[in-house]
């Protein structure tokens, strides 16, 4: 794998970026699941899904910059229906790897309550 990303032109710290994706994808499902009993579910299930490109804030981090993550707190993604966020929570969009093997619809749903909170 290292040497295809290589082959692509990647290196450093979007090559690790790589790696993790592709870790968490294969873990299994549920694998970074959290708790629908713990109080701080959809802030812990953000940390552990999103930040990483996403950022504590939702604007982005640098590594999510150079995915071209969108800024969660924008209009465009503020005005999506819950529906469409689900979906693209479920499904992954462009690099954004799917969710739906790893979280619940109830999770799913909490970090979407979470995503209009960043507003």
């Amino acid at each position: 794998m290292i040497a295809r990303l290589r082959k692509l032109g990647v290196h450093g710290i979007l090559m690790a970026a790589c790696l993790w994706v592709l870790a968490i994808a294969t873990a299994g499902p549920h694998a970074m699941a959290q708790s629908p009993q713990d109080s701080a579910a959809p802030a812990s299930t953000f940390k552990a899904n999103c930040v990483i490109c996403h950022g504590e804030d939702g604007a982005g981090t640098a590594l999510g910059n150079r995915f071209q993550v969108k800024d969660l707190r924008s209009p465009e993604v503020q005005e999506k229906t819950n529906a469409e966020l689900a979906e693209t929570i479920r499904g992954g969009k462009g690099k954004m790897p799917a969710f739906k093997s790893r979280l619940t619809g109830e999770q799913i749903a909490q970090l979407i309550d979470y995503i209009r909170s960043k507003k």
